[in-house]
């Protein structure tokens, strides 16, 4: 697996803070082993650690993608997919999905930092198994919910957004006073949604960086398309922030796009 980076930003929140708030941004294992960043994670000592889905596999293995209209554009994209889906069935065994690696991943993590935690498109057939499991680890799930969080003299409210179902819970998040912080996987439905909503600062995921990183844009952008604008990055003005992801899913490498571990300090 490719070596993995850390990529830093710092947000200002306008408020009068003593300290810094440092969070640690991880998405998409997809129960791949991701060792190196936890390790990362351990050595920058974050005060939060903030999990933007895809941890688990937990859907059916067919493409999400509505290409009713565009046959050709449906069959390019099914031929993709389940090519990928059969070479990484034939890869040595650190390519495989396997549940134990997320399980461990979050183990050790609630050990460094409180953990919050969103779903994501993976997720979308989690298991009880899977919800015992996070509540026995103290992983505070944020499933189209959210809770109250304070570091220091930092209070904010937290959320987290599913990529479904989310519509009768949303409205009454965005009433809410006070700096808000929102965990979304997919960052096409924060263009979509809430650019204008007054979220304070979003975290998201799921494009995995494009894959092929071309310039500042990557290649094929779940959700966005060819060269899709919001693959890995700050966006405006610092209010979402997307993750290249912490795992390689593909059968072709990342390349110019490494794994990452977004480190983001609050001043």
């Amino acid at each position: 697996m490719s070596k993995a980076v850390i990529t830093r930003y710092t947000v200002d929140s306008g408020l009068s803070l003593k300290s810094p708030v440092r969070i640690a941004h991880a998405s998409d294992l997809h129960e791949r082993g991701c060792d190196d960043i936890l390790e990362m994670i351990r050595a920058e000592n974050p005060d939060l650690i903030m999990i933007t889905g895809d941890v688990f596999e937990r859907y059916d293995n067919r493409p999400q993608y509505d290409f009713e209209r565009r046959p050709l554009k449906r069959l390019i994209i099914n031929i993709l997919h389940y090519g990928n889906y059969l070479l990484t069935k034939l890869m040595p065994n650190p390519k495989k999905a396997h549940e134990e690696n997320a399980r461990r991943f979050l183990r050790e993590a609630v050990k460094l930092a409180p953990v919050y935690m969103s779903l994501g498109n993976h997720e979308q057939k989690l298991l009880e198994r899977d919800y015992a499991f996070l509540r026995r680890t103290g992983v505070t799930l944020l499933e189209n919910a959210d809770t109250q969080v304070r570091v220091g003299d930092f209070r904010f409210t937290l959320g987290g957004m599913s990529v479904w179902d989310y519509e009768a819970w949303l409205p009454n998040f965005l009433k809410k006073d006070g700096y808000k912080i929102l965990l979304c996987h997919k960052p096409d439905m924060y263009v979509d949604l809430l650019t204008d909503s007054g979220v304070d600062l979003t975290l998201s995921g799921h494009t995995h960086g494009g894959q092929i990183r071309v310039g500042k844009r990557g290649f094929f952008v779940p959700g966005q398309g060819l060269f899709g604008k919001y693959a890995h990055g700050s966006f405006f003005g610092g209010r979402l922030i997307v993750s290249a992801g912490c795992a390689n899913t593909a059968a072709c490498p990342r390349f110019f796009n490494p794994r990452e571990l977004v480190m983001i300090e609050v001043k």
